[in-house]
């Protein structure tokens, strides 16, 4: 027997067939790849039947009795077999240094930090305090850091930053009066007066003559 494959057009047998030569005889079988009788051989579409072998996250592409598969974007492999390709672990993803990556099949997203502002990729410092998204009490001082603030009690004051209560400097023995003067404390200060008798400053006095 002998088998001649892509010249049994001869014997009527398709171009993409193989003739089979027998005793007084012979026969055509269309190739791996595509579908007929033998005379007339049409390609078979295996990417359209579902017949390829290609990986659920990989593209098939039919061609002249064959097809190929390569893996989607976001993957990596053979077409057959396709893993998830980690963006954010090789740094493949390009998210800004101030921003998270999340990993995500055949894909990524990147988002800004608490305390910045952007697309992800693009991440600039929310200034809370000219915003006024601190949360600093009405007696303390905001100041801006990158991704962060902080509150500082002002002069007089005494607290967290979030929470600031008055000193009363008379009471504390924090103020510098006269021993012959009068304290009197006032929000976030206080005044020192000469007593009866004396003059001055308050934080100096002396006895009127």
């Amino acid at each position: 027997m002998q088998v001649r494959s892509g010249i049994g057009a001869g014997a009527g047998c398709d171009t993409n067939a193989t003739c089979v030569n027998i005793p007084g005889s012979f026969s055509c079988a269309c190739n791996a790849g595509y579908a007929g009788d033998g005379a007339a051989c049409a390609d078979i579409d295996e990417c359209s039947t579902g017949s390829a072998n290609c990986h659920e996250n990989a593209s098939c592409e039919n061609s002249a009795g064959a097809f190929s598969c390569s893996c989607d974007v976001g993957y990596a492999g053979d077409g057959v077999a396709c893993t998830d390709i980690d963006e954010c672990a090789t740094g493949a993803a390009g998210c800004d240094s101030d921003a998270s990556c999340v990993n995500a099949p055949g894909s990524f997203s990147c988002a800004c930090n608490a305390g910045y502002s952007g697309d992800g990729m693009a991440c600039t410092d929310i200034d809370e305090c000219a915003t006024d998204a601190d949360d600093c009490d009405a007696k303390a001082t905001c100041e801006n850091s990158a991704g962060s603030f902080s509150c500082a009690c002002n002069d007089g004051y005494a607290g967290t930053g979030t929470a600031c209560a008055d000193i009363d400097e008379c009471a504390t023995g924090a103020n510098h009066c006269d021993t012959n003067a009068s304290c009197e404390n006032s929000a976030g200060s206080f005044s020192c007066t000469c007593n009866e008798g004396y003059e001055g400053t308050g934080t100096d006095c002396s006895d009127v003559d």
